[in-house]
C-alpha cells in the first residue's frame, strides 16, 4: 500500500493516524490507527503538557513514523487541537513531531477544528442531506456546530472534555456540558439530526453494540435512553471489570463515565433525542481541505 498523505491528529486525549491512500464518497480510504495518549493528563494548571505525556506521544509517534516508511512515506500532515492550542509549552509538542514525523505541527484553532470535523461528519449523511449539528467531544474541548451542505453556518469550540472534566461525577459533568453547550450552542438553528464523532461517541456505541466494528458503528443511531443504559452499566464497575465489558477499549476505562456523561449533557444542551454515530470525522476533514492535504495530481 502507498499512501497520498500521512494525516496525524494530536488530540488530548488520542493521537490518531490516517494512512490516506484516497477519498470516496462516503469518506477517506486508508488504515487508520488510534493511539491513547493522554497528552492532557497530568497537565499543569496553567495547561502545560507533562514530561510524562511528552514520553508517551514520543512512543507513539515513534511507532507511527515505522507505517509512515511502511507506507512509501507520503507527505505528513500533523495537527494539533485543544491540548496543544493551551500548552504554554506547545514548543516542545511540536519539537517531538518534528523530531519523529520530519513535519511541522499545524495548531488549528477551535473554530477551525470545528469546520474541519463537521466536514467529515457529513459523510455519515446521505448525499443532499439538508441541516444538521454536528458534535465532536474530546479531550479538552468539544466542537458543536450547525450548518448545511454548503458549510458551517454556526461554530463553537468550547472548554469541554473528558480529560478537562476528570474527577468531577458523571451528574456535575452532565450539567456542565449542558450550561457551555445552552450558552454556546443555545441559539444555533435546531433542525435536522445531531451527528456524534470522536473516541467518546464511538466508544458508547461500540459498548451499546457489544463490539467495536466500524461498520456497525458508522451510522447508527443512539437514543438519549441508550446512552444513559451505557453510563448505568459501566458506572458502578471497577477498572478491571470495566475493561471485560464487551466493545470497550481498555485505553478509554477511565473516561467513560464521564464522556457518556458529558454526550447526554450535551444532547440536553441541544434539545436533541438520539445522535447518529459517525466513523468520519476531523481526520476526513483533514483531507477534503486542499490547503491542508494537496490534492493528488
Amino acid at each position: 500500500m502507498t499512501a497520498l498523505a500521512a494525516v496525524v491528529d494530536v488530540g488530548s486525549n488520542s493521537v490518531r493516524l490516517l494512512l490516506f491512500e484516497r477519498m470516496a464518497p462516503d469518506g477517506a480510504v486508508g488504515q487508520r490507527v488510534v493511539t491513547v495518549t493522554g497528552l492532557g493528563r497530568g497537565a499543569a494548571p496553567n495547561g502545560a503538557v507533562s514530561s510524562e505525556a511528552l514520553k508517551r506521544l514520543d512512543a507513539c509517534l515513534a511507532s507511527y513514523a515505522e507505517r509512515i516508511t511502511g507506507a512509501g512515506g507520503p507527505p505528513v500532515v500533523a495537527v494539533g487541537t485543544a491540548a496543544v492550542r493551551e500548552a504554554p509549552n506547545r514548543d516542545a509538542i511540536a519539537a517531538v513531531v518534528r523530531q519523529r514525523l520530519a513535519t511541522e505541527l499545524v495548531v488549528v484553532p477551535g473554530e477551525r477544528e470545528a469546520a474541519l470535523a463537521f466536514a467529515g461528519a457529513r459523510l455519515a449523511l446521505p448525499p443532499g442531506a439538508g441541516p444538521c449539528r454536528v458534535i465532536d467531544i474530546g479531550g479538552a474541548s468539544t466542537e458543536v456546530v450547525e450548518g448545511d451542505a454548503s458549510g458551517p453556518r454556526s461554530l463553537v469550540s468550547l472548554p469541554l472534555g473528558v480529560v478537562r472534566q476528570a474527577g468531577r461525577t458523571p451528574e456535575a459533568a452532565r450539567r456542565e456540558a449542558e450550561r457551555l453547550v445552552r450558552a454556546g450552542a443555545g441559539g444555533f438553528a435546531t433542525a435536522g439530526p445531531v451527528v456524534g464523532v470522536a473516541g467518546t461517541v464511538t466508544q458508547v456505541a461500540a459498548i451499546h453494540a457489544g463490539e467495536y466494528d466500524p461498520e456497525v458503528i458508522h451510522r447508527m443511531g443512539l437514543t438519549r435512553a441508550d446512552i444513559q443504559s451505557v453510563l448505568d452499566r459501566v458506572n458502578p464497575l471497577a477498572d478491571a471489570a470495566r475493561r471485560a465489558v464487551p466493545g470497550m477499549h481498555p485505553d478509554r476505562t477511565d473516561v467513560i463515565v464521564n464522556g457518556a456523561a458529558i454526550l447526554l449533557g450535551v444532547l440536553d444542551g441541544l434539545g436533541a433525542d438520539a445522535v447518529i454515530v459517525s466513523e468520519r470525522d476531523l481526520l476526513d476533514g483533514i483531507c477534503l481541505d486542499p490547503a491542508l492535504v494537496a490534492p493528488a495530481a
